[in-house]
């Protein structure tokens, strides 16, 4: 497993990189020395939480991803191994999803694995299932741009998530398969290289799909919830409908 405070290291000078701020500009955005950013950078340094969240702010940070670092940065000391893929779910989980009337699934995060679907998941989205993760899904299946509307923001989300929050919490050995697997993809070059164009639609997740029965667009917002008791090493993800006309202005974001 990587060290994850070089995840952390690695994401910020990325991310300071990409808003075009030298070490210096930033240093007048954040309060912060050149200097201790420098080491930050390099992983010679654990950033405090203060200045974690002052680098956040002035690099303006979407809150999915500051969640994520400041529980990286915490991992060496409450870290624990990564979780394997299920081979067994317990019936009251199964219960659950499949008392759902709109598409959901069980995921591994941030590997993207499916490990179980519900009736509408499996209309809505054909193949993807335990078969394969979200990313190969997305990358490999024709049908994924079918059902997808808005295919190349959306799966250029995951990539850069998958990118961004797999490091320190994932095997490299993990992270390799995947990428080799969807390397073949004509875009995933330009998926892993670059920033979207708004990460901050991570933090407002509506897209839009191909209705299975109908073939008309249908706005979904995405929700992943956590289980507190008891505790899974899976979320359940699930899609709600937008209100009527929401199409257009979810098009739009």
């Amino acid at each position: 497993m990587e060290d994850p405070h070089l995840a952390i290291a690695r994401y910020l000078r990325e991310r300071r990189e990409a808003a075009g701020l030298t070490r210096v500009a930033l240093s007048a955005r954040a309060g912060i020395s050149p200097a201790l950013i420098q080491k930050i950078e390099q992983g010679s340094r654990t950033p405090t939480l203060e200045a974690l969240t002052a680098l956040f702010d002035a690099l303006d940070v979407p809150a999915l991803f500051r969640d994520h670092l400041v529980s990286l940065s915490l991992a060496d000391r409450y870290g624990s191994p990564a979780a394997d893929i299920p081979s067994d779910i317990p019936t009251a989980d199964l219960v659950l999803l499949n008392s759902i009337s709109y598409p959901a699934s069980l995921q591994m995060y941030t590997t993207y694995d499916v490990v179980a679907t519900n009736s509408a998941w499996n209309r809505y989205f054909p193949g993807l299932d335990t078969s394969t993760t979200l990313l190969e899904w997305m990358l490999l299946d024709p049908r994924s741009r079918e059902v997808m509307l808005d295919w190349d923001k959306q799966v250029h989300l995951c990539v850069y998530g998958f990118r961004v929050m797999s490091p320190g919490v994932v095997p490299k050995e993990r992270i390799d398969r995947l990428f080799a697997a969807c390397a073949v993809a004509e875009e995933w070059e330009r998926f892993w290289t670059t920033e979207p164009d708004v990460p901050s639609h991570l933090d407002r997740p509506v897209q839009r799909f191909r209705h299975p029965e109908t073939g008309a667009a249908v706005a979904m917002t995405m929700q992943v919830h956590d289980s507190i008791v008891p505790r899974r090493e899976w979320s359940l993800v699930t899609f709600c409908p937008l209100l009527d006309g929401s199409v257009r202005d979810a098009a739009n974001q």
